[in-house]
């Protein structure tokens, strides 16, 4: 498949071709710069899970022209220019470049680029208004660094977002809590819904590698901390080959153990950008099989029970017909990441969302009732979800694990209120598992760019897709709001 990408060495803009290495199997984007020579990079998973999840791209029901490659301006021009065809989902706000660690592989530091990056608050105001005012809104804003916490205004800020009605999101190694357990408590007041907490491994001798000392003792009080308050905890292993990718089945197993307060499972393979260009290599990549190291480390879960997160295409227009303020659709391409809701058993066996609900057959009815959604009444909507369950159940399954009744009031209750509180007391026994395969310069495809649904919010209310800006912008817009003068790199 022909794309564009850039050269991992300057940066400019050059063709590329995505392929499948035969002696492998694993999929490969080969790119050529005349000055820097000729580039054949690992892209993803393997064919097999490649190749599985367009069948579940969902989003291309939707939209009259999929094909996005040979534009012009793209990644240049970002902000959202005309090419971008996803809206915001996500809106990431960075609150300070300070940290109290230094991470080898932290994606927002250079170490040639050490800028003094903190937006004043009123600017992070204005970034939430500018936010709060788009059509259609962002559901959640994710506030990022550094590490967001080491802010004393935090409360403030999460409570302003609160008041405009974002699901917030703090991503944090979560020290600051472990240190200060009554922050919790004022964060949960402020109106903070989720702690994406940095959580590679069950092994300390991981976070020594990663983090530059152990960990371990401090994340384990932090969920304590959480579950105490109760602020949803999403956990986000970086995944090194080598090092933890054998750790997935038991953070997995952890996650499922503590369902009532985790939320969610979002692994992170490593992304060769800022302090990662400097002590590993490509050889540390593990993105491309972990569909099927999940498959073998779990015993439960199939690679085949991961789907991309543009299968919410359909639900997501459905939905709209309830909602005052539609969310924007989940059309990122089916490249960027896998997902799948895990039930917990009462036995503790974990148990995919399709095993209970048959995906196929239950999507297909929703992609032809999104079709035509304008031309129905909400009573039909409804009749046609619950008819639509009705035909698609594992009816044995869900009996013995969640009772009918109380299933098709939760399928009906999700789609008429897109929230966790709509999922009643089985928000407590489903977790979110999922892997994020962020791009670098090396892997970098611009078609996955175009359909970004993850964008970072500059104080110049700029909006800019999540890898472009990480790999592209971020020196220049820190260079230019840092608090201190500092040499900018070349640009492209």
């Amino acid at each position: 498949m022909k794309t564009e990408s850039i050269c991992p060495r300057c940066l400019k803009k050059i063709d590329a071709t995505i392929t499948c290495d035969d002696d492998s199997c694993s999929v490969l984007i080969h790119k050529n710069c005349e000055e820097h020579g000729e580039f054949f990079i690992p892209h993803w998973q393997s064919f097999k899970i490649y190749d599985y999840v367009e069948k579940y791209d969902y989003f291309k029901h939707f939209i009259n022209k999929y094909d996005i490659a040979g534009s012009k301006n793209c990644p240049y021009v970002c902000g959202l220019c005309n090419e971008h065809i996803s809206k915001t989902v996500i809106a990431v706000i960075d609150l300070t470049k300070k940290c109290d660690l230094q991470c080898s592989i932290c994606f927002a530091s250079f170490s040639e680029n050490e800028a003094e990056y903190e937006p004043e608050k009123w600017e992070i105001f204005k970034m939430l208004k500018f936010l709060s005012q788009l059509k259609p809104k962002p559901p959640a804003v994710l506030f990022s660094g550094g590490e967001p916490l080491l802010r004393k205004d935090i409360c403030e800020i999460i409570r302003y977002a609160h008041e405009l009605r974002f699901m917030t999101i703090i991503a944090t190694n979560g020290l600051r809590l472990a240190s200060e357990p009554s922050l919790a408590a004022e964060l949960k007041k402020s109106g903070l819904n989720i702690v994406y907490l940095q959580f590679d491994s069950l092994r300390d001798e991981v976070y020594e590698k990663l983090r530059g000392r152990k960990l371990l003792e401090e994340k384990l009080k932090i969920i304590e901390i959480c579950r105490k308050h109760d602020i949803e905890i999403i956990l986000v292993p970086t995944l090194i080959k080598g090092l933890n990718d054998l750790d997935i089945g038991k953070i997995i197993k952890f996650a499922a153990e503590n369902s009532e307060i985790i939320r969610g499972l979002v692994f992170q393979p490593i992304a060769f950008t800022g302090r990662a260009l400097n002590g590993f290599s490509i050889g540390d990549w593990t993105d491309y099989n972990f569909a099927e190291e999940v498959e073998k480390q779990t015993g439960e879960i199939k690679a085949t029970d991961l789907f991309p997160v543009s299968i919410m295409t359909p639900p997501i227009i459905v939905m709209s017909r309830f909602m005052k303020k539609p969310w924007p659709l989940f059309s990122c391409s089916p490249h960027c990441g896998i997902v799948n809701w895990i039930y917990v058993s009462n036995d503790g066996r974990l148990i995919p969302l399709n095993r209970l609900l048959n995906f196929d057959r239950f999507f297909g009815a929703l992609i032809k009732l999104a079709n035509s959604i304008e031309s129905k009444s909400k009573p039909q909507i409804l009749l046609t979800l619950f008819t639509a369950a009705l035909r698609s159940l594992n009816w044995k399954l869900v009996q013995k694990e969640i009772g009918l009744l109380n299933f098709f009031k939760t399928v009906l209750r999700v789609h008429m209120s897109p929230t966790y509180k709509s999922l009643g007391n089985i928000r407590r026994r489903v977790f979110l598992l999922g892997c994020m395969a962020f791009m670098d310069r090396y892997n970098f495809d611009i078609n996955r760019v175009k359909r970004c649904v993850i964008h970072y919010v500059t104080p110049d209310l700029n909006i800019i897709p999540f890898c472009a800006y990480n790999n592209i912008y971020r020196t220049q817009v820190e260079a230019r709001f840092s608090k201190k003068p500092i040499k900018l790199r070349a640009k492209v």
